[in-house]
C-alpha cells in the first residue's frame, strides 16, 4: 500500500512539473545574466516565461526557444509568446532533445520502480514476539 502511493506521488509531482515546463532556456555565457530578477551562474541555464526579461552585463546569454531557434544576447531581451518563425542569425542550435518526453520517461520509471518495489503486507504491524518461557519449580 506504501509503495502505491509513493509511486502515485511520484506521477503526479512529475506530471506537475511537466505541466509548468518553461518556455525558454537561458545559458549564461560569462558576464552576468539574470532572467525575471534571478540570477544565472555562468555556464548554467535557468527557465523563463514569456514576458520575462533576461538582462545581460559584461557578457553573453543564449535564448533557446522550443523549437530549436536561438537567439544571443548582450544587452536586455524579453522573451516572447511564442518562439519566433524566422530564427535571426544564430538560426537553430541544439539538440533535438525533447524534454517533455525524457521527462515522462524519467516519472513514469520512478512510478514503475516504486510501484514494483512493494512486497506487499507491508501495511500490517508486525507480529508479537512469543511470550517468554516460564521458570521451572524446584
Amino acid at each position: 500500500m506504501k509503495s502505491l502511493i509513493v509511486g502515485m506521488c511520484a506521477l503526479t509531482l512529475a506530471g506537475g512539473a511537466l505541466a509548468q515546463s518553461p518556455k525558454v532556456l537561458v545559458r549564461s555565457n560569462g558576464g552576468e545574466v539574470h532572467v525575471a530578477g534571478r540570477s544565472v551562474e555562468e555556464s548554467n541555464s535557468s527557465g523563463a516565461e514569456s514576458g520575462d526579461v533576461v538582462v545581460v552585463n559584461g557578457g553573453e546569454a543564449y535564448v533557446t526557444y522550443s523549437n530549436g531557434c536561438t537567439i544571443k544576447v548582450t544587452g536586455s531581451y524579453t522573451i516572447q509568446d511564442a518562439a519566433p518563425t524566422k530564427c535571426p542569425s544564430l538560426g537553430k542550435v541544439g539538440s533535438d532533445t525533447n524534454y517533455a518526453m525524457v521527462g515522462t520517461g524519467i516519472a513514469v520509471a520512478a512510478g514503475a520502480i516504486a510501484l514494483a518495489g512493494g512486497g506487499g503486507g507491508d501495511d500490517k504491524p508486525a507480529p508479537l514476539p512469543p511470550p517468554p518461557p516460564k521458570p521451572s519449580s524446584p
